[in-house]
């Protein structure tokens, strides 16, 4: 899709051009001449022979052949009506600011399918309707319905939303703080152009080298994803701000505790980041990350400190960095032995670092302090609180000036960047705004969005190693099938194991038979204590309805056992339960589970297992896996599940979530869910002893 003339239109015919202050069309003839729009501008209207002191059309007829762009401010039904005179007369591209489209109900949703069915037919983009419209900084176009901010800044940092509020406050900021824009874009109904057509449009756009986009309902799955895929391959870092979504997979797949635990958003996340998106909390977070990321890309290593010149400062960063899961690493003994030196002797030597206020008047302490800090191989970015001047001279922050030069000094030599940060947010002069652009450094604000900024630096490190790869079928992927064949809703235990078992999850010695006698001959053959298990579809989490007994030896316990586990399945509602016999083993516990979405496909996650499943957040990943995002995603859920590489398998957890993953990607026209609940994990290997699993309607 051609969206040259919708976006930089060198002619624009405003439709239903008026000097009326209950319509649109004067904010945006103002943004556009407040901006310095060079094209031609033709008003419409048949009322009116001038408009805006230019002469006006009757009708879209009267245009001249070709007009690049055509702003309907008029009502819905007439839009639609209009489309076929405007490609009679050659209009290349349609902004449409009208609501009463898709937005109010099923009449008009009706309304906004004719008017995409026409503009296909004509091969015309429409962007809207629904919107106020677009400001293209680096070309000064702006057919936008509120006047642009007082200091556009031009730049090279596309925003594209969903919300046209959202995308106006990134605007409103980046003014406010001197950050350079490319474009800023509301994409309202999507009637035509998508989220996804304008990330395709910024991936192949020269101007464009970052993306801050913000949405709530993905419209188009696919061609979403194709944006995304088109931005990560052109290395144009996208940050996403999605704060709500819905997952089929969390609503249909409740007999899991996985499916549980995906909850609205968790799918949709683990497929954005598959597809190279960089997640940020909120607006404001997406704003300091922009700012970062504008100014570094790379980070030797992912370790951050702060060297601040208050307590309370380093306690309020420390947490904000923390809850969003930053590392804040311990200073190496070298580091702390020249912090000593370089700071007073009551000087606190924890990360984040309190050089006190002293710093401000012994500059060299606080540069001596920062050397020490850029030379820790585990640091990797260093934060100083050196504010811009509060006033209409810089005399107030000309102190900041050597630990400034110090900062470049640093980044050129160790390759580690430095940022200011401030507690809250400041208001910037224009002295602030002038000081800032010869200071060098981003100037962030708000400790828990600076956070947020800097995890998003640390997350693009990681895009490439968290890219979706395709794999090939697994050689078992057609005898999984057969399994399935026929089957709906939850699986029994033993179906569910053999998908485990055929995708290589270890499962111990165990039997399924039909009566306590045969399970005690099961036992004897199993030979060791063994677990004695109700197994019925029904029963999805067997310890709930009493249907587990562990630990058993002897005949006679197993019998019994097996009796009152098959006693309690009935009674809980299983038609025919069968009893599964199981060699008892030991180790950690851990849930390794998945889940398939119609919009999104596959996911696995990793979280402690047994009754901790359900407890707090989890986090997913797109799946299939290679084995080394598999050790990669491991290691970093193992603190959350009590995982120690010196007591537990890592290489076998991850290798189990592999095959799930894998599973989950080769059966997804199958299953909805898969799941090792627990994964018991040993010194050496992990053995799935649970297995749940359901088949797709």
């Amino acid at each position: 899709m051609n969206l040259k003339p919708l976006l930089s239109p060198r002619s624009i015919a405003i439709i239903g051009a008026s000097e009326s202050t209950e319509s649109w069309a004067p904010d945006i003839y103002k943004s556009l001449r407040y901006m310095g729009y060079e094209g031609e501008l033709y008003p419409v209207h048949p009322k009116y022979e001038t408009v805006w002191g230019l002469p006006c059309r009757a009708s879209v007829a009267d245009l001249p052949k070709g007009v690049d762009l055509a702003v309907f401010v008029i009502r819905a039904d007439r839009v639609v009506d209009m489309v076929d005179d405007c490609a009679k007369v050659g209009v290349r591209s349609f902004l449409v600011v009208a609501s009463g489209f898709a937005e109010t109900g099923e009449e008009g949703q009706a309304l906004q399918n004719k008017l995409r069915d026409k503009a296909l037919k004509h091969k015309i983009p429409i962007l809207g309707p629904n919107i106020e419209g677009f400001v293209n900084y680096t070309e000064k176009i702006a057919p936008y319905a509120t006047l642009p901010p007082m200091d556009p800044v031009p730049g090279n940092i596309s925003v594209i939303s969903q919300s046209g509020t959202v995308a106006w406050a990134v605007n409103q900021q980046a003014s406010d703080r001197g950050l350079g824009l490319r474009i800023i874009l509301g994409v309202g109904n999507e009637a035509v152009v998508g989220l996804g057509d304008m990330y395709e449009w910024a991936a192949e756009d020269p101007g464009t080298a970052l993306v801050c986009t913000y949405f709530e309902t993905l419209r188009d799955v696919e061609g979403i994803g194709r944006g995304l895929h088109a931005l990560r391959e052109a290395g144009k870092p996208v940050l996403v701000c999605a704060p709500s979504g819905k997952s089929e997979a969390a609503q249909r797949s409740i007999v899991a505790h996985t499916g549980a635990l995906a909850g609205n958003t968790g799918v949709r996340d683990a497929w954005l980041r598959g597809l190279g998106a960089i997640l940020v909390e909120d607006p404001i977070s997406m704003f300091e990350a922009a700012m970062l990321i504008s100014a570094h890309r790379k980070l030797r290593t992912n370790g951050i400190t702060a060297a601040l010149q208050s307590g309370g400062a380093c306690t309020l960063f420390a947490e904000a960095a923390e809850a969003i899961g930053l590392e804040l690493p311990k200073f190496a003994k070298e580091t702390e032995r020249k912090l000593r030196k370089a700071l007073p002797p009551y000087a606190n030597l924890n990360n984040p670092l309190d050089v006190t206020g002293q710093a401000a008047v012994e500059t060299d302490m606080y540069c001596d302090a920062l050397e020490a800090l850029a030379s820790d191989p585990s640091i990797g970015l260093v934060g100083v609180d050196t504010f811009p001047p509060r006033g209409a001279t810089t005399e107030d922050a000309d102190w900041t000036l050597p630990i400034l030069l110090k900062a470049k000094e640093l980044e050129e030599r160790t390759k580690v960047p430095f940022i200011s940060m401030s507690m809250t947010p400041l208001a910037y002069s224009p002295a602030s705004k002038r000081f800032i652009d010869h200071a060098g450094l981003p100037y962030l604000q708000g400790h828990r969005a600076v956070a947020g900024g800097i995890k998003a630096l640390v997350d693009l490190q990681g895009v490439t190693a968290r890219t979706t790869r395709a794999v090939a079928p697994h050689a078992a992927r057609a005898r999984a099938l057969r399994s399935l064949r026929g089957i709906t809703g939850p699986l029994e235990e033993e179906q569910a194991a053999r998908i485990l078992e055929l995708y290589g999850v270890k499962r111990p010695k165990e039997k399924t038979v039909n009566t306590p006698e045969e399970a005690a001959a099961a036992a004897k053959a199993i030979g060791g204590p063994v677990a004695v298990k109700a197994a019925a579809p029904e029963l999805p989490h067997k310890a709930k309805t009493d249907g587990v007994r562990l630990n058993l030896r002897g005949a006679k316990d197993v019998e019994t056992a097996a009796a009152t586990v098959l006693a309690a399945a009935r009674k809980a509602g299983a038609k025919n339960p069968r009893v599964l016999v199981q060699q008892m083993v030991s180790g950690a516990e851990v849930l390794v589970g998945a889940v398939v979405d119609h919009q999104f496909g596959p996911a696995v996650t990793i979280r402690p297992g047994g009754a901790l499943a359900e407890a707090g957040h989890a986090t997913f990943v797109a799946a299939p896996l290679i084995l080394k995002q598999a050790l990669d995603f491991v290691e970093s859920q193992a603190k959350r599940c009590r995982l120690d590489a010196a007591k537990h398998d890592i290489k076998a957890v991850a290798q189990a979530v592999q095959a799930i993953a894998h599973a989950a990607s080769d059966l997804r026209g199958r299953l909805v869910s898969l799941e090792a609940n627990p994964l018991l994990v040993a010194k050496k290997g992990a053995v799935a002893v649970d297995a749940l699993a359901e088949a797709r309607t």
